[in-house]
């Protein structure tokens, strides 16, 4: 446009000064072209791609997802009731339209665009289905009845690929309904099958999707997106043990090619190294990598808790802060020796023997006579291997369990009491946490 403004001004007034403002533009324009993709374009492309490196990958959570599919449910059921009692309730019928598409996105985490799409006509069409009699042996009963109670249509999706799309039994239920009273709302001439009442549009499926997501209670409501829906479909496959013939049945069944489902679609780079990989280096740094010959990732296991206690010695006098089954006393409450210790949480059939106990600790802490018995590795062993459950789920054990161990290894953990392992095993967990 400059150039244009410059060469109309020439031929208007033909003076020098508009013939050296078109030269300049000129020569300002291949700078711009012949510098832009080395001062401007990569600079901007690398700063991008820096951002990227840390962002935090955010995946729908399991409650949101149970929360969102409760609520839309409940919204069909008031606005059918709506629809059965009164004779025209446009509002109660674009309820019904949108929780029913947002019910058909969550079950095949489908784009939305190619949903909302969806032809009526196709939908009717294919209602039937083949019975493949000779396939019959190769699934189970309990896939059998899911085959029968779920409906398969295949509709346009990207770069017109077949994207199948299944309907649930209490879906199709819905969609009946909505067929039945459609001619009240619809437009005849309208063949979207999740059609706007009076209108020659379908709804918008992205918008609607956010709409219910925020309006269900959703803790990350953000997170509830197609996108993300999809890739949360695709992640969590992985955690099940599926052949190359099922992930390329799933990868059509999303959308799109297996390459793009394990190069786009898999844990999140800092889960899967901070994990996995992870594993890989602690071997080779402690020199044992060639004793895991020929073995996955997933098979290999690391020993966190060789050498754990030689790092930190456990303190134990220390009482720990989540004994709620025991003592029911933090291990803030008792550093404060000011204060009187709080008895009354206690269970009540420990109550009298807990209390001389923990003064008595309290009183020997206070006046530096505590004695510490070292543990030797035999008891450590012994203990760490009867409670190995709890140190997996970082759960303190109870009195009866560790009085349990002691009356089995009397004369080995005969220096030590049910606290001290209590001690001992919560130290073990918490310091393998840090680790």
């Amino acid at each position: 446009m400059a150039i244009v403004f410059a060469l109309k001004r020439k031929h208007i007034y033909a003076t020098v000064s508009a013939a050296n403002a078109e030269s300049a533009i000129k020569t300002f324009a291949q700078l711009i072209e012949a510098n832009w993709r080395y001062d401007i374009s990569t600079v901007a492309s690398n700063n991008l791609h820096i951002k990227r490196w840390n962002k935090i990958t955010i995946i729908p959570l399991a409650k949101d997802l149970k929360l969102m599919k409760n609520y839309l449910t409940t919204e069909a059921d008031k606005a059918k009731q709506k629809l059965s009692s009164e004779n025209e309730n446009k509002s109660a019928y674009k309820v019904l339209t949108e929780t029913v598409y947002c019910r058909v996105l969550l079950l095949n985490r489908k784009r939305p665009g190619e949903l909302q799409r969806l032809l009526i006509d196709l939908y009717n069409q294919s209602s039937k289905r083949q019975n493949y009699e000779e396939f019959s042996d190769a699934i189970s009963p309990t896939e059998k009845i899911l085959m029968n109670r779920f409906k398969r249509i295949v509709i346009r999706g990207k770069r017109n690929r077949g994207v199948p799309v299944l309907f649930s039994t209490e879906v199709q239920k819905d969609i009946s309904i909505m067929t039945e009273i459609r001619h009240k709302y619809v437009r005849e001439e309208n063949r979207f099958l999740f059609a706007l009442p009076d209108s020659d549009s379908h709804i918008v499926g992205y918008k609607v999707l956010a709409k219910y997501a925020k309006a269900c209670g959703a803790e990350r409501h953000d997170a509830l997106t197609s996108t993300r829906l999809r890739k949360h479909l695709a992640t969590l496959s992985q955690i099940f043990s599926m052949t190359d013939s099922d992930l390329e049945q799933l990868s059509t069944f999303m959308g799109h090619t297996p390459g793009t489902h394990k190069n786009s679609y898999r844990l999140p780079d800092d889960v899967y190294q901070s994990s996995k990989i992870v594993k890989i280096l602690l071997l080779m740094e402690q020199g044992t990598s060639a004793s895991f010959k020929g073995k996955t990732l997933d098979e290999i296991e690391v020993d966190l808790e060789q050498n754990l206690e030689d790092e930190l010695e456990p303190d134990e006098d220390a009482i720990p802060s989540d004994v709620n089954d025991d003592i029911n006393m933090d291990y803030e409450t008792l550093e404060r020796s000011s204060r009187q210790i709080n008895i009354e949480k206690r269970e009540e059939s420990e109550n009298e023997n807990q209390k001389d106990e923990v003064l008595k600790r309290k009183n020997k802490r206070k006046n530096n006579k505590i004695q510490r018995t070292p543990w030797t590795e035999e008891q450590k062993k012994v203990v760490k291997e009867f409670f190995q459950t709890n140190i997996r789920n970082k759960v303190p054990p109870k009195r009866i369990e560790c009085e349990k161990l002691i009356s089995q290894n009397n004369e080995l953990l005969k220096n030590k009491d049910w606290l001290k392992i209590k001690v001992f095993i919560q130290n073990v967990y918490t310091l393998k946490c840090k680790g």
